[in-house]
């Protein structure tokens, strides 16, 4: 076949460009700002693009475990991953993410993976308290960063910070894995421990009488004698003030803490909808995908069978040590229904890396260290405690940090705030199957005052309740029967510059 010489010119370019190619170390020195140079790459697309090469020379020593949403869709999954995809795949046993026995000097030892009674090394370990606190842990500090470049939003962890870019540091720490707290009645600290003892006894710390409960279980369950429930009808500064008295770095659901249970979700999940139908495959590349279901949230007729007090014992999910997946729990029928075997409801309880709930439903969760400031039909404004070592008064916003301004209506969460990791609502809009399908109440247009936030949902809430779900107007002082607050603790003091 013969070549028009217009074909022939461009074959002699293409020869003569490959004769005078050269061999690395036949090209000069390069010169100038690291900062202004690029290197050739082959992205996760399989296409050939450029890169500067200070950002690959950091992110090679600093592997990213990323996970990136389009913010032009409303979907609630991950769009894909970035970073690392071993990494990514990796994360929860680089962050050492399972279930610990820690000590009141903040000591902490693993416990076997699969079976919550024995420490690694197989020996007995006694969750009552006495070698220690029933926490969810991870063993190493790490780093949260997030940021958008158009219609991408990005979610990376790293084991250090990001050249460039804010990113906050999670200390050494963890959160009960009970999903709520327990409280010692004796010595008035607030626990994480798993005991039938009457010195640990939920609720309000006494039995239920239930004489006016029309659906009320027998008297002598757990959900009538509040024996091995979690504590609740607790303001959130009472909550505070008992955990501090264990030490140094022990707190009541510190909002780092609690913003470090939604990052760690939402990145080794990829998946904004926490009650989306659970997975256990995981997907093409190997990693985790879906939610946890409904869990506990469609509770029928809460008041009538027990005043919304407590129902999920805190031995539940013991046997899921730090595995991934739900775990079957029947409440006993109402003393008045002629067919004591049917359950009155059955929940499938979600456990994630052993901790129980995976952040939602049952209590909501009281958060120290955050304060809402609204004022009525005006703003809505968010401050977080720049340190957790110091005293934290939730009824003032003096020497707090502003971080972000929420909406003063209520509805579906549409965007978050993490900035100050304050885990914060800054649109609403969505719906309980888009984008953070989560719901956010307040009553900011109507009211003035300072706020705190509930997190979670609890049992009652149905589709609204989720990881991510935050209510925002309740005074500190407020103590509900259906109000919970998990211990928490961090090795160093969670500084939010």
């Amino acid at each position: 076949m013969a070549f028009t010489q217009e074909q022939e010119a461009k074959l002699a370019q293409l020869l003569a460009a490959f004769e005078n190619g050269k061999r690395i170390n036949e090209l000069e020195q390069a010169t100038g700002d690291l900062g202004a140079m690029q290197i050739e790459v082959m992205d996760e697309t399989g296409e050939t693009r450029r890169m500067e090469l200070e950002r690959a020379v950091s992110e090679a020593g600093n592997p990213i475990a990323g996970r990136w949403w389009n913010e032009d869709n409303a979907t609630t999954k991950a769009a894909g991953w970035f970073g690392s995809l071993e990494a990514l795949k990796k994360l929860p046993e680089t962050l050492g993410l399972g279930r610990y026995l820690v000590a009141d000097d903040l000591t902490m030892r693993k416990l076997d993976p699969k079976d919550s009674t024995k420490f690694e090394d197989g020996s007995p370990a006694a969750l009552d308290g006495s070698m220690g606190q029933c926490m969810w842990c991870w063993s190493r500090p790490w780093y949260f960063t997030t940021w958008r470049e158009g219609s991408r939003s990005y979610w990376a962890i790293t084991l250090k910070p990001i050249e460039g870019r804010t990113s906050y540091r999670i200390p050494v720490g963890g959160t009960s894995w009970l999903g709520a707290g327990v409280m010692d009645r004796t010595e008035n600290k607030l626990c994480s421990v798993i005991s039938e003892d009457e010195r640990y006894r939920g609720g309000n710390g006494a039995a239920l009488t239930l004489a006016n409960n029309a659906k009320r279980p027998a008297l002598d369950t757990p959900q009538a004698t509040m024996l091995g429930m979690a504590a609740t009808a607790i303001s959130t500064t009472t909550f505070g003030t008992n955990a501090r008295k264990r030490g140094d770095g022990w707190e009541a659901n510190w909002f780092v803490a609690q913003a470090a249970v939604e990052i760690l979700l939402l990145v080794i999940m990829g998946d904004r909808n926490t009650q989306a139908a659970f997975k256990e495959e995981r997907d093409a590349n190997g990693l985790y995908q879906g939610g946890f279901g409904t869990g506990v949230t469609d509770m029928p007729d809460w008041n009538g069978y027990n005043g919304t007090y407590p129902v999920i014992p805190t031995s539940v999910g013991l046997e899921m040590g730090d595995g991934t997946g739900l775990v079957s729990y029947s409440l006993p029928a109402s003393e008045s229904t002629e067919d004591q075997e049917t359950p009155y409801k059955t929940f499938n309880v979600p456990v994630f890396f052993g901790l129980v709930h995976a952040g939602y439903g049952h209590l909501w969760r009281w958060v120290r260290g955050l304060t809402i400031s609204q004022e009525a039909g005006v703003k809505t404004e968010v401050y977080v405690a720049k340190s957790m070592a110091a005293a934290f008064n939730p009824n003032s916003i003096e020497g707090l940090k502003k971080v972000a301004e929420c909406p003063q209506k209520e509805g579906y969460i549409k965007r978050k705030s993490f900035e100050g990791l304050c885990a914060m609502p800054t649109e609403v809009g969505g719906s309980s199957s888009t984008y953070y399908c989560d719901y956010f109440y307040t009553n900011g247009a109507t009211a003035t005052g300072l706020r705190v936030r509930a997190a979670g949902g609890h049992a009652g809430n149905g589709a609204g309740a989720g990881a991510f779900y935050v209510a925002a107007n309740c005074a500190a002082s407020t103590a509900s029967a259906h109000c919970s607050s998990p211990l928490c603790f961090f090795a160093e003091d969670p500084v939010i510059e």
